[in-house]
């Protein structure tokens, strides 16, 4: 359900099958994660984007100086998908609330996305090679990029 409605909103035509194409769900320019993740991919330098093997719904890209950069859907708003351990604090990408938690594990951060219509995105890097702080660094930077291409999150938004 969240794919659909950022898909919907993002205006991309090949969320759901398309019989004129034949693409496979599996195929990773198919689906919505990747969709979101391939501009970050191309911008950062990492890897073609994708499915993760984690989740059906995810997308990963990695290059060995960024590190492992997984985009999941999650059909819950928020507050109910920012769970896990870590240092937690609330930010704002653009006008998309966000929480990140900078996790116990070393080389590890994650960012939850507000994209409205009570879904949010999971962004989640791993670094082996710096430590925590400077990974979150990293992944803030991918987010803002993600954040820039998701439709405005304020409801009350009359324009398009």
């Amino acid at each position: 359900m969240a794919a659909a409605l950022v898909c919907a909103a993002l205006g991309l035509v090949s969320c759901g099958a398309d019989p004129d194409t034949s693409v496979q769900s599996a195929d990773s320019a198919d689906t919505p994660a990747c969709k979101l993740l391939r501009p970050v991919s191309v911008e950062f330098g990492l890897g073609q984007p994708s499915v993760s093997e984690m989740s059906g719904d995810g997308c990963t890209a990695h290059s060995h100086e960024f590190g492992t950069l997984t985009v999941t859907m999650r059909d819950r708003p928020l507050e109910a998908a920012a769970t896990g351990q870590g240092k937690r604090s609330t930010m704002k990408f653009g006008d998309h609330d966000a929480v990140m938690l900078m996790g116990s594990l070393n080389g590890v951060c994650k960012i939850f996305l507000d994209t409205g219509e009570k879904n949010s995105l999971e962004l989640r890097l791993g670094r082996t090679t710096a430590m925590t702080p400077q990974v979150c660094t990293s992944l803030k930077k991918a987010t803002a990029k993600v954040a820039d291409d998701l439709p405005a999150a304020a409801p009350a938004s009359a324009s398009g």
